[in-house]
């Protein structure tokens, strides 16, 4: 664990227990999101893409699920 990320920790372990809950989930957004962009990174990568008419017809899909 890198110095920053234990300076971190430490300063949220000192927080009261509702913001370091909030710090927690926090943190879990923003891996969730950074691995969420490396995975679109590597299909893109790997050509799995959609061209953007594809995509504009997939909108009205979504906006009503």
């Amino acid at each position: 664990m890198t110095q920053a990320l234990e300076k971190a920790f430490q300063g949220a372990s000192e927080l009261p227990g509702t913001e370091q809950d909030i710090f927690a989930d926090f943190i879990l957004d923003e891996l969730a999101f950074r691995a969420a962009v490396r995975a679109g990174i590597e299909a893109a990568d790997r050509g799995e893409v959609v061209t953007l008419e594809e995509v504009k017809k997939m909108i009205p899909k979504w906006a009503f699920k």
